[in-house]
């Protein structure tokens, strides 16, 4: 005889609720920007025993809902030949989603952005190509992999490497188990259907994820290398930059490349939030220290800030906007003003014909799904 008021007061409590939820999404619909939508399949990756992750060769996917095409040599780019063309000046984009461009379409990537700025300015009369050899949750170690590999696959005349705040960090071995968590197993599918919720992403975002993060080990290690905090495993980081980047340089000078690193901000750097700039400075002196050009990004940033705000980065995602990605090129291109006026003298090996990017698979090697979209 109690069954039925009991069911009918359930009944209404989650007719109430369904009905608040449906109030409070449409509210923030309204006041905030709409959640980021997933398609599928998101790009997937192949375990590599050097660098832990490659981008798959010949795959067709989503970065969030633009799409991806990856070519035959893993790089999200269309397909290039090992020589470029006569007189042609190409140059090589090394970063991890910053520099891949992660939630963005492959034309509002600063390197698309940068060759579009190229073809038009005083190099208008020279073919320019510039390459994205961007990987998502690579550091600088791997990039000084990828650069060792690409330099003979690709033959560019010069080299920028994107450098961001996370790249600081030790290298280690690559597992195949346990190194990046996935992009396209069941669980992630899930939650990126339910960030589609602007209750469920507002509720992460500026509730869960702050929570989650503060006094965590990485950003005890960004929060060190932002600010230049003793901290051991931020000096083991800068070591293995300084590592890196003298390999780089070395590896570059050898075949009369030019390097450049791009040093690029954090948002909350960009937003005047974070005063630190121990960072953009330890990496200006690390790159000159070798003879690398270094050109630190945040001045730019900061000033298109306060005039585009929060446009300059993606919503509810904090990876850089076209717009963001519009300065950096722009930027760039001004210090490229040299490279297409100096004739083509770099050393060409023999030809080769490489099938992809990653070494030739190892005995008891497997493939699989690898990180999602972190800088």
């Amino acid at each position: 005889m109690a069954v039925r008021p009991v069911v009918a007061n359930l009944v209404l409590l989650c007719g109430s609720l369904f009905v608040t939820f449906g109030i409070l999404e449409l509210s923030l619909r309204v006041i905030y920007p709409a959640p980021i939508r997933f398609l599928y399949p998101q790009e997937f990756y192949d375990f590599d025993a050097e660098m832990e992750h490659v981008l798959r060769p010949g795959q067709t996917a989503f970065t969030h809902d633009h799409p991806v095409r990856i070519n035959s040599l893993g790089l999200r780019d269309r397909e290039i030949t090992q020589q470029p063309g006569p007189g042609a000046l190409r140059v090589l984009a090394l970063g991890d989603s910053q520099t891949f461009g992660a939630g963005l379409a492959l034309a509002d990537t600063w390197p698309k952005q940068l060759e579009r700025v190229l073809r038009g300015g005083v190099a208008s009369s020279r073919e320019v190509e510039v390459v994205n050899a961007g990987i998502p949750g690579t550091d600088t170690w791997q990039h000084e992999i990828l650069l060792r590999r690409l330099l003979k696959m690709t033959n560019p005349q010069a080299v920028v490497l994107a450098l961001y705040v996370n790249d600081v960090v030790p290298g280690y071995t690559p597992r195949r188990i346990g190194a990046s968590a996935p992009t396209n197993t069941w669980d992630k599918q899930l939650v990126y259907l339910l960030k589609r919720s602007a209750v469920i992403t507002w509720t992460y975002y500026r509730l869960f994820l702050p929570w989650y993060t503060r006094g965590g080990p990485a950003s005890t290690i960004e929060e060190a290398v932002l600010t230049g905090k003793v901290d051991a495993r931020a000096e083991r980081g800068w070591q293995q930059v300084d590592r890196s980047l003298a390999a780089m340089k070395e590896a570059c000078d050898a075949r009369g490349v030019r390097l450049l690193v791009a040093i690029l901000p954090r948002r909350d750097q960009v937003s005047g939030i974070h005063p630190g700039r121990a960072y953009q400075e330890r990496a200006r002196a690390t790159s000159e220290a070798h003879g690398i050009e270094a050109l630190d990004l945040l001045p730019d940033l900061s000033a298109e800030y306060r005039t585009k705000g929060d446009a300059l980065f993606i919503p509810w995602d904090g990876h850089n906007s076209a717009s963001a990605n519009r300065v950096i090129a722009e930027r760039l291109a001004q210090m490229a003003r040299s490279w297409h006026a100096t004739p083509d003298v770099s050393p060409r090996p023999e030809r080769e014909t490489p099938a992809r990017l990653r070494p030739p698979a190892r005995s008891g090697s497997a493939t699989g799904n690898s990180p999602g979209p972190s800088p």
